[in-house]
């Protein structure tokens, strides 16, 4: 009951400190923020391939905010691998570089994002990469007892496999015989980038201020917009 009455004291001095201009907002740190980021990662998708299965697997992000930033900037780096498990045909880590625009939704008291840019998806170059031969896709695509008959391309492997109906997957499998892996991301880069615009403005990443943290409770009640200034994400009252 003692703690409950300076809660509700903390809160009325407060209220009438934001009514005369003394309090005007509050902040967030770049400390407290990652510590936000940290929680939600890792995180695995599934990724479409025309043949075999592919994952999507954000691991780690570092925010950063830069003083003149009006968007907090996340390095956000990931990992695709395609093939099957435990054996896998290409495999690589990605560096993402996104830029995060937040706002503050009053009716429902909830922050999410208004807006998320992806810069720039790169790939590292690590001993993680890996992209096989054609002769390892082969052994991957087609049953022993075929692989001992069969000599020709890729394209045709695929067909002999799927009856001659996939073109789509022959020249998915081509991608793998140019050596590149860069060539090989080009054409997973619009499901990946759609990936993480479904998981950044999904629910899990929407946030409704409560009622017992002083701060939150605060802002439910009298919060009117979230901006990114002077380094900080920014609750102004």
């Amino acid at each position: 009951m003692k703690a409950d009455w300076k809660f509700r004291l903390r809160v009325f001095t407060a209220k009438y400190m934001i009514k005369f201009g003394k309090l005007t907002h509050s902040d967030y740190t770049v400390e407290e923020l990652q510590e936000i980021i940290d929680d939600h990662l890792p995180v695995s998708f599934a990724v479409d391939v025309p043949i075999s299965q592919g994952e999507l697997t954000l691991l780690e992000g570092k925010i950063a905010i830069p003083k003149d930033a009006n968007a907090m900037n996340i390095e956000l780096l990931g990992s695709i691998v395609i093939g099957p498990i435990g054996k896998p045909i290409y495999r690589a880590h990605l560096l993402f570089k996104l830029a995060l625009f937040p706002m503050y939704v009053e009716a429902s008291k909830t922050v999410k994002l208004k807006k998320m840019l992806i810069e720039d998806v790169q790939l590292v170059n690590d001993k993680y990469s890996i992209l096989e031969t054609s002769k390892d896709l082969l052994s991957l695509l087609l049953p022993k007892t075929i692989q001992n008959l069969f000599t020709g391309t890729v394209k045709s492997a695929v067909g002999m496999l799927t009856g001659g109906v996939s073109d789509i997957a022959g020249d998915y499998m081509q991608l793998y015989l140019t050596g590149s892996k860069q060539k090989i991301l080009d054409y997973h880069r619009p499901q990946i980038e759609a990936l993480v615009q479904a998981f950044a403005q999904s629910e899990e990443l929407q946030y409704q201020m409560g009622l017992e943290d002083f701060e939150e409770h605060l802002f439910n009640r009298y919060g009117k917009e979230v901006l990114v200034e002077d380094g900080f994400l920014r609750f102004k009252f």
